[in-house]
């Protein structure tokens, strides 16, 4: 590397203050927290009502009986309940997870899952908290960013000064 490219990437980096740089990470971070989810799984102790989701976690039968429908070593179904049983949860299915972690998006298909064929049923529902505290972390987030940052100008840029020189005459 000669010393004018030593001296152009290293003023590329310190043209960006390093406390920029810490607020566009919270923002990131902060945006990517809706991913981590504001929702809760919650065991269903009543039969629960059309229209309400439900995460259905397989038995072993289950997963050999309905195998050929929705895949082999298939471990939940998440779906919509379309309408209630006392023998079978007809789903509109949103997602299969397998047993190996990886997850099949489905487009609401029509699902007829017995219930002997599941171990354990859960509600999915709005976490208010959850909610709430990644209202909080984004809002921190770009409050964060907005006072690191000088968004008008104004404010100088750092000059680093160029290496000294090599070699001796």
């Amino acid at each position: 590397m000669t010393n004018s490219s030593f001296q152009s990437a290293t003023q590329g980096t310190a043209l960006v203050p390093a406390r920029v740089r810490r607020g566009w990470s919270a923002l990131i971070l902060a945006g990517l927290s809706p991913l981590a989810g504001c929702y809760v799984n919650r065991p269903v102790t009543t039969a629960p009502a059309p229209g309400t989701t439900l995460v259905l976690d397989l038995s072993d039968r289950g997963r050999v009986a309905l195998g050929d429908r929705i895949g082999q070593s298939a471990a939940t179904i998440e779906g919509v309940l379309q309408s209630p049983s006392d023998t079978v949860y007809r789903l509109r299915v949103s997602s299969v997870t397998y047993l190996n972690g990886q997850n099949n998006r489905w487009s609401g298909e029509s699902l007829a899952v017995p219930l002997s064929l599941v171990s354990q049923v859960r509600s999915r529902e709005l976490s208010r908290s959850r909610t709430t505290a990644v209202g909080v972390g984004i809002a921190a987030a770009i409050v964060a960013l907005f006072a690191n940052t000088n968004f008008l100008g104004g404010g100088g840029v750092e000059k680093v000064p160029p290496p000294p020189p090599t070699g001796g005459t």
